[in-house]
């Protein structure tokens, strides 16, 4: 059964319910209020006999002699019983002919007893006579008891008339109702099954820029769940767009070394008589291609954890120590290129130590790549309220305002010309993008080509902020000069 029989099954059953009720709400309050009117007319008319009674009974008991005059001046569909009180009846109305109205034995006991009521008698159809009793009393002694009565076939049948009519009513508006609510539904429904359609061309084609159709502004849920669906069939193309492109990265990467790897074994198993020379450059650029290959594969394996939730170890890390050690191993890789540190702040965060020393590692290697040897590097480390401040600034060739909200993406380069040159994998700014972020902390860019770029990296303090400590001396026994 589908989505739309139910919902239209489920309001119509509904919408019977509440028409069923009020139904019969309104047929109950129509025969209380017939049943109430007819209750009182009989009241009435039974307290006017009783006054004609107790006017005409001179010497007590029943005068059979004044009794006829009771007769004919009430209505012509009311019938008046009078008995006495060994319970013979006394009198009885002329439209009654010979039928006796029954007085049962405990309303009349009731009714000796100065009671007085109503009660229901059956005569072609149940409950089809309504009697109303009460005693007669002269001179403060009971001398009978009088019986009024109607029969309330028309009355009956209107109130069935009206349950019948309310009924065929309820049978048209159900039906209505459920057409219309048959047709809303699958106008709510619409982007739903465009939805469905979307996804199922999806599959069979494999085409993730296909969309649902939205139709105006729609601020309800089924807008929402549309728009929330063309959100993620744009996220999963964005996914597999990088997917490809990181497999053909990877593939293009991977097949540069392995091909001059290859070619260099191929020359060395077939020109046996090269001189010494030669085999040394060409094993030492095998093993550079190979040292190449093991670091992509390293940075690859980390990113793959990375995409499983890794979990890091979380512990107190200075922070100062881990950047007085990446300061001092840079400035052995550095060349001629000036490598300064600035300010040093005593900082400690909990996190990860080799995964942090990663992140000033690839930072500072990267500002080395791209820093000319004439340049410079400049290296700080600010404590600031409730978080560390780490600043990594270069004098290098910069990066594009285009390339610049990329360059945390995988195997992305701005200059992908120079970058193999240098022995980049592409990969240590996603490393150090996935590091900050999972200990809570980020990263900003600032950059102008030809002028250099600064990092800024924050990580939230684990305490607060130590005594600052004074510049490093370059010139320091413990420091190695480049």
């Amino acid at each position: 059964m589908s989505l739309r029989l139910r919902l239209t099954l489920w309001y119509t059953g509904l919408l019977a319910v509440l028409l069923l009720l009020i139904s019969v709400m309104a047929v109950s309050q129509a025969r209380s209020n017939v049943q109430a009117n007819i209750d009182n007319d009989l009241r009435i008319t039974g307290d006017q006999v009783i006054r004609l009674l107790q006017i005409g009974s001179t010497s007590g008991p029943l005068a059979g002699v004044l009794l006829p005059a009771i007769g004919g001046s009430f209505e012509t569909e009311v019938y008046v019983q009078v008995r006495n009180t060994e319970k013979r009846l006394v009198y009885r109305s002329n439209n009654l002919s010979d039928k006796i109205i029954p007085f049962p034995e405990e309303y009349y006991k009731a009714a000796e007893a100065g009671g007085r009521g109503y009660y229901s008698l059956s005569i072609n159809r149940p409950d089809d006579l309504r009697v109303y009793y009460a005693p007669i009393d002269f001179g403060g002694e009971f001398i009978g008891a009088v019986q009024v009565g109607r029969v309330l076939s028309t009355e009956q049948m209107i109130v069935n008339q009206l349950a019948t009519n309310l009924f065929w009513i309820i049978a048209v508006v159900l039906a209505l109702g459920a057409g219309v609510g048959y047709w809303l539904a699958g106008v709510a429904l619409r982007p739903i099954k465009e939805a469905t359609a979307t996804a199922l061309a999806i599959t069979r084609t494999g085409r993730l820029d296909a969309r649902v159709p939205v139709t105006g502004q729609r601020n309800d849920e089924v807008g929402t769940l549309v728009n929330t669906f063309n959100e993620m069939l744009g996220r999963l193309q964005e996914l597999f767009d990088k997917q490809r492109r990181f497999s053909g990265d990877i593939s293009h990467e991977l097949r540069s070394p392995l091909t001059t790897i290859l070619g260099n074994v191929s020359l060395l198993k077939r020109g046996r008589a090269l001189p010494p020379d030669e085999q040394a450059e060409m094993l030492e650029e095998i093993e550079s291609e190979s040292e190449h290959m093991r670091r992509l594969i390293s940075d690859l394996l980390l990113l793959a954890q990375a995409d499983a939730d890794l979990v890091l170890t979380r512990e107190p890390v200075e922070l100062d120590t881990l950047l007085l050690d990446a300061y001092r191993q840079a400035k052995r890789r550095a060349g001629e290129r000036e490598i300064h540190l600035l300010h040093e702040d005593q900082a400690i965060v909990m996190g990860d130590a080799e995964r942090l020393r990663q992140v000033l590692v690839n930072l500072i290697n990267n500002a080395i790549q791209y820093t000319p040897p004439d340049g410079h590097i400049d290296l700080s480390l600010t404590c600031l309220s409730d978080f560390a401040e780490i600043v990594v600034a270069d004098t290098g060739q910069g990066i594009s305002a285009e390339d610049l909200p990329h360059i945390f993406d995988r195997f992305y380069r701005a200059d992908k010309a120079r970058t193999r040159v240098v022995g980049g994998t592409g990969l240590g700014l996603s490393i150090v993008k996935w590091v900050v972020d999972a200990h809570w902390g980020d990263i900003e860019v600032e950059s102008e080509l030809g002028v250099g770029t600064t990092f800024r990296v924050r990580l939230p303090l684990s305490a607060g902020c130590g005594d600052n400590k004074p510049p490093i001396d370059e010139d320091a026994p413990d420091v190695v000069q480049a």
